[in-house]
């Protein structure tokens, strides 16, 4: 048995499972970890006023705004970041853009600001629950393509925003279900902006000006 046949029966032999867990890797262990850690924001939202998590919003975005700028400008912060987080942390393509948590930061405001409580922890909700439940479906069973996700990533992010919609109280169904459909639409399609900022603001946009 030549070398290469060896490889390929050794495969053949590889349970899927172990298949399916090798696809997800530490980093995007490590990512999604991180943007769990963000549910800290709707939690603080529910036990204090908006004008207080406006306020700590605002500050935890000024700041992450700062560090993005450093990184770009000062050559010694510029290579502690390509270096130390690039890869680990943050993607390849945030080597030369905001950073996602600063955009989730700048979107979180926005949506509070602009929406009623129970849509603003709603479209907050779908960013953070969702954007994960898709990267892990995606990277563990994702099969189909689509642009650069998977069908199945997909179906697991608007699964999961029906979910958020028809469980939070004071939400439309109907209006809660064409939003978690165009929040997966924005997360999906290949477009220039950010999806951390797109996601909350169309699909809290649609419960708004839907549900009355």
């Amino acid at each position: 048995m030549g070398l290469e046949e060896g490889i390929l029966h050794s495969e053949l032999r590889t349970p899927h499972s172990e298949l399916r867990s090798s696809m997800i890797s530490k980093v995007e262990i490590r990512r999604k970890i991180v943007h769990l850690s963000t549910l800290s924001i709707p939690v603080g939202y529910f036990l204090t006023s908006e004008k207080t998590a406006l306020l700590v919003l605002s500050l935890l975005f000024l700041g992450f705004l700062a560090v993005d700028l450093l990184r770009r400008y000062h050559p010694r912060i510029k290579s502690f970041f390509g270096k130390y987080i690039i890869g680990r942390i943050l993607r390849e393509r945030e080597r030369t853009t905001f950073m996602g948590s600063t955009y989730f930061l700048f979107s979180s405001i926005l949506t509070i600001f602009l929406f009623p409580e129970s849509i603003a922890m709603a479209s907050i909700l779908i960013l953070i629950l969702s954007d994960t439940a898709a990267a892990l479906v995606g990277k563990w069973i994702g099969r189909f393509p689509i642009f650069r996700k998977t069908l199945e990533g997909s179906i697991a992010f608007f699964i999961c925003s029906l979910l958020i919609v028809w469980l939070y109280p004071n939400l439309g169904r109907f209006s809660g279900s064409l939003a978690a459909l165009g929040a997966t639409l924005v997360e999906v399609l290949p477009l220039q902006v950010d999806d951390n900022l797109t996601i909350p603001l169309v699909g809290g946009g649609i419960m708004l000006f839907l549900g009355g």
